[in-house]
């Protein structure tokens, strides 16, 4: 799913610094790709009525209870709400990896619902008194979309990106090209000019 360019942050961080008319144009073409699938993502959260009845209530805990975090809640309005685009950076991440331009989902019953049952059940073990508590949270949920490693699976975002067969990235991938090539081409006619 994502798109990963090596060899032209340091041209891009020239752009950005010596025409940022050029890197804004790259930036509003990668927009326009980010932001359907974003809304395509949005528009796969299911509907309340579909998950577990218990997963859809807000709980009351008591003062003992205060101490732990209780288990998110799926609620659809927050997660078609949470799922965002972002042209920025993310943190760096411990490889060493940082995203920029990015579409993410922020609600934490969201990115359950996303995620959950990625790892096969010889993977996770469960702690639950109900043997079958793993099989009957995932029933509800449907199918994970998406190839590769388990990361690279979902539910929403990654279904997005699924269907959209290649076409985003490809379209990503063109506009960085294009905003480098143009960049170099502008450098190498001033270095010529100058000489």
């Amino acid at each position: 799913m994502p798109v990963n360019i090596t060899g032209v942050e340091k041209t891009l961080k020239a752009m950005r610094s010596f025409d940022p008319e050029l890197n804004r144009q790259m930036n509003k073409q990668i927009k326009a790709v980010m932001i359907p699938i974003r809304d395509k993502a949005r528009g796969y959260a299911p509907a309340d009525s579909t998950m577990l009845s218990n997963w859809t209530r807000v709980k009351a805990f008591g003062p003992q209870q205060t101490k732990f975090r209780p288990f998110p809640m799926y609620n659809q309005a927050e997660t078609i709400r949470l799922i965002i685009y972002s042209p920025g950076n993310n943190k760096r991440l411990p490889s060493g990896f940082q995203v920029s331009q990015y579409v993410a989902n922020r609600s934490a019953g969201g990115a359950i619902y996303e995620t959950a049952g990625r790892l096969s059940a010889a993977t996770s073990a469960s702690e639950s008194l109900n043997k079958n508590a793993r099989a009957q949270f995932l029933a509800p949920l449907g199918k994970i979309y998406g190839q590769g490693a388990s990361n690279d699976q979902g539910r929403l975002i990654f279904r997005a990106w699924a269907e959209d067969q290649g076409r985003a990235t490809h379209a990503i991938n063109l506009a960085i090209r294009i905003a480098v090539n143009t960049f170099n081409a502008k450098i190498k006619s001033q270095v010529t000019l100058a000489a």
